[in-house]
Formats: C-alpha cells, sequence, structure tokens
C-alpha cells in the first residue's frame, strides 16, 4: 500500500490521507526525503486491540535504535508501520530508503545496496552510492528479505556486524550510519529451521519483532479502512450502505489491506449514486472464507495464487501485487503449477 493512511490520535470523526511523494523505478528501490514525510502526530487508522498492540510495539522502539523486524501476510501494512517507526525516530529528518529484495536478482541487489566506483564492471563508467548511503542518517527498509540469496545474506551480515561496508571494486571502507527495519510475509524462525535463511542473520534482525495482523483478524479496522479509502476515490459524497459495510466485515480479505483498497477503488468506479452497496463489492463471501485443508505448501501456494486471480479477473499486474510478488515470479509460478492458460 503506497499511500499511509492515518489518523490524529483521538480523533475519532475525521481521518486525514497521506500520500508520500514516492521515487519508484525499476530497481525495485523507493525513498522518500524529509521534506515528504507525514506529521509526527499522525498514526496508522485502526481502532481494534491488535492494531493498538502493534502500534504501541512501533512506537516504544521508534525511540530506540533497535534493529526491527516487520513480520506479516503481504498486503497487512508492513512498510505502513515502518514509516511509522521512522516518523516517530529520532532519525525522521533522515531518508527512508526502500529495497524490495525480491524484486532484485543477486548481482544487482548488490550494486543497489553497497554501490560502485568507476571501473567495477562492464558499464560502470561513473561511481554511484548504494542505498545504504542514501539513507545515511535515516532508515533502510528491507522488504521481503526471507528472498534475499544465500550469498546476499551472507553479505549483509558482514555489513551488520562490522557496520561498515565496501562499494564494489572500491578499497575504502564506508561507514555504516542508518537504521535496518526488515520485513517479510514468510515465518522467519521457520524459515531459519528450513535452511532457507541464516540464523546468525536473522538473530541480528530480529532484535525487536512486531506480527502485523491480518485484517480478518481485525475486523473492527475494516469501517475506519473503509471510509478513508472512500473518501481518497471519491470524495465525500460517496458512502456505503448497511449491507455494504456487512460484506466487507464479513469477507476473510486473503489479500489484506490492499485487497480492500483495491475493492473499494473498483466500487468507487462502478458506482453510479452516492451509496456503494453490496453488488458493488464484488466479492465472493463463500470463496473468501472456504477452508485451504492442506498442509503442503505447494498445494497452498497454487490454491492462494488461483484465488488471487480469480478475484482479479485473470488480471497478472493485479494478482501479483495482491499477493506480494513480483510479476517475474508470479509467471514463473504459473508456469511451475501449470496455470499459464
Amino acid at each position: 500500500m503506497n499511500a499511509l493512511h492515518a489518523a490524529r490520535p483521538g480523533d475519532s470523526q475525521r481521518h486525514a490521507v497521506w500520500t508520500p511523494s514516492i521515487s519508484e523505478g525499476l530497481t525495485g528501490c523507493r525513498s522518500i526525503s524529509p521534506i515528504d514525510d507525514a506529521p509526527e502526530t499522525e498514526v496508522p487508522i485502526g481502532t481494534s486491540h491488535m492494531w493498538r498492540e502493534v502500534i504501541r510495539r512501533a512506537t516504544r522502539v521508534a525511540a530506540t535504535e533497535a534493529t526491527t523486524c516487520l513480520q506479516g501476510e503481504s498486503g497487512t501494512g508492513k512498510e505502513v508501520i515502518a514509516r511509522f517507526i521512522h516518523r516517530r525516530s529520532p532519525r525522521r529528518h533522515g531518508p527512508f530508503i526502500a529495497i524490495n529484495c525480491a524484486a532484485l536478482p543477486e548481482q544487482l541487489l548488490e550494486s543497489e545496496l553497497f554501490g560502485f566506483e568507476r571501473g567495477a564492471f562492464t558499464g560502470a563508467q561513473q561511481p554511484k552510492p548504494g542505498q545504504i548511503e542514501l539513507a545515511a542518517g535515516g532508515v533502510l527498509f528491507l522488504d521481503e528479505v526471507t528472498e534475499m540469496t544465500p550469498a546476499a545474506q551472507a553479505k549483509f551480515l558482514r555489513v551488520l556486524q562490522e557496520r561498515e561496508f565496501l562499494r564494489l571494486g572500491g578499497t575504502r571502507p564506508v561507514r555504516l550510519n542508518v537504521r535496518v527495519i526488515a520485513a517479510t510475509n514468510r515465518n522467519l524462525h521457520e524459515a531459519v529451521e528450513r535452511g532457507q535463511f541464516r540464523a546468525d542473520l536473522y538473530y541480528r534482525l530480529n532484535v525487536f519483532d512486531i506480527r502485523i495482523p491480518p485484517l480478518r483478524e481485525r475486523r473492527d479496522d475494516i469501517p475506519p479502512l473503509s471510509a478513508t479509502f472512500l473518501r481518497e476515490f471519491a470524495g465525500a459524497t460517496t458512502e456505503l450502505t448497511p449491507a455494504a459495510i456487512e460484506s466487507l466485515c464479513r469477507y476473510d480479505w486473503p489479500g489484506n489491506v490492499r485487497e480492500l483498497r483495491n475493492v473499494l477503488e473498483r466500487a468507487a468506479i462502478v458506482c453510479d449514486g452516492p451509496f456503494i452497496d453490496a453488488e458493488h463489492l464484488s466479492l465472493s463471501i463463500d470463496a473468501a472464507v472456504a477452508p485451504l485443508i492442506s498442509t503442503d505448501l505447494g498445494v497452498l501456494e497454487r490454491q492462494a495464487i488461483e484465488q488471487a486471480l480469480r478475484e482479479v479477473r485473470g488480471n497478472k499486474v493485479r494478482a501479483a501485487r495482491q499477493l506480494g510478488i513480483t510479476r517475474t515470479q508470479l509467471y514463473s509460478r504459473l508456469k511451475k503449477y501449470g496455470l499459464e492458460s
């Protein structure tokens, strides 16, 4: 979710929507400058007990320099919480640099992280600072950190241990001056047990962990989130009917807040009048709450992909976004499970 949906504490009647100015290229990196930041008094929207606990833990760790690990399903708002920690931290006047580890191949990830000197490789005509340098004085957000290759994990572990690094082709160490916040949609502890993630890097990243609950576990937050999204898409003239609110609260939201936002954006487009009813939402309640009876990871992944494709009517770009993976990763899985047609 690119926009940070925030409300001022104690103001239950009014919600403000903040959309940061983000530069996002083809490198899987995003940055936000301090001038674009939201007021420090704004917090991500949510009134449920579970969400208040997330905000409480995020507020507590924000005042420290502790490396923080955010774990939660795709679309739950991990980057929203990372930006909230940044705004509440002593580094709030520094940059916020986000890197999607799954979107970058190993060699490109290394050059993006550490930068390179002129002549470090073919095509390196000019030196370039890496994202770690660009984040100096601020926060480096590593999204989908479990998708790092073993080689990349080893290199980043050394950076965290030594607090310095070399640009590719460089000889002069550069001191590390960033706070690291990592995020993953997988169970990091289980990834370590299966040998898919280094235990020593896990302990370095997991100094303070925050679990971001899925939307189905905090249904009380659906109405205020929905109202905020609707104001963004349709202004103050469009409202949800009681039947629409009931449908939204009954749905299990496999794509979490990101899916909720997409559903309401579409509903705002197809709705002709001032009221959005259940029929405008295009939600299949029965399909959403059907249990996944298999415990085989491959079967579960295939089911999740099939469900996402159904919900977006076969749109692979939207399906990849809803699943929290890149289009390349989606096409690879479609081929793997014979779902290309």
